[in-house]
């Protein structure tokens, strides 16, 4: 595995490479970093060449702005060919799964293949009133715990919640509610049926944000798209069961 750093849209974030293979590149949540997605990686490594890599306003990149959309997809483009990668495997959660759709309408020629975990593709009030309480209250980033894991889980303070609270502590307020409204305001649904590369939609049966039906109704705009729904799970699919997700991604 190695780890450096490089230079995207102007912003210095890291990159993680290992294993060797079909390049998988994975492009994290908000507010969280690269080590969101380890215990996956661990799974996929032996079969593929997994790039992680921090998004503006996250990890070693807290120090930036969240930009535009847009600037996110072109990020990912400039880490592709800085890295000589000719097409990838996206896989994305939550803001990633928007960054990868989006790049995926954009640079056709340039993915194999997309995994989006927890998405969404059309404007969402939720996500619009999580971003604007963030910039009213930073006492709100507690209430996201609670969302994301049950009360037993939460009792018990397991490696999946301590690596979320410590990112709920290390990211700027600022980077997780504009990463929320990037969320909030994706509007791909009506582009999505032009995608022709195998496509896996992912989701939690108790995923209060993005929503199963949301995800199946993406699904099923995708002619290639196969539909996942996980059993009684909420968010943070990748965090807390890769060993479930990773056979989906193979």
């Amino acid at each position: 595995m190695s780890e450096r750093a490089v230079v995207l849209g102007g912003v210095r974030t890291r990159v993680v490479d290992e294993g060797v293979g079909p390049v998988v590149v994975l492009v994290h949540a908000t507010p969280f970093d690269l080590d969101y997605w380890s215990g996956l990686a661990m799974q996929l490594r032996g079969d593929c060449r997994i790039l992680r890599y921090d998004l503006p306003g996250h990890g070693a990149a807290a120090h930036a702005p969240v930009p535009c959309t847009a600037r996110l997809v072109e990020d990912l483009l400039e880490l592709l060919d800085l890295l000589e990668v000719p097409t990838a495997h996206v896989v994305g959660h939550s803001l990633g799964a928007v960054v990868g759709q989006r790049f995926a309408l954009d640079h056709p020629d340039r993915t194999r293949r997309l995994s989006l975990l927890a998405p969404r593709s059309s404007p969402s009030p939720l996500f619009a009133t999580l971003s604007e309480a963030l910039r009213a209250d930073t006492a709100v980033a507690d209430i996201s715990i609670t969302r994301w894991f049950t009360p037993a889980q939460l009792a018990r303070n397991g490696s999946a919640v301590q690596y979320a609270r410590t990112r709920v502590q290390r990211t700027p307020v600022r980077s997780w509610a504009d990463g929320l409204a990037r969320v909030a305001e994706a509007d791909d649904l009506a582009d999505l049926p032009r995608l022709r590369i195998p496509v896996e939609i992912v989701v939690g049966e108790d995923d209060h944000g993005a929503k199963p039906e949301h995800a199946r109704a993406m699904a099923d705009a995708i002619p290639t798209a196969s539909f996942h729904l996980v059993p009684r799970a909420r968010s943070l699919l990748a965090l807390e069961q890769p060993e479930v997700v990773a056979p989906l991604l193979r």
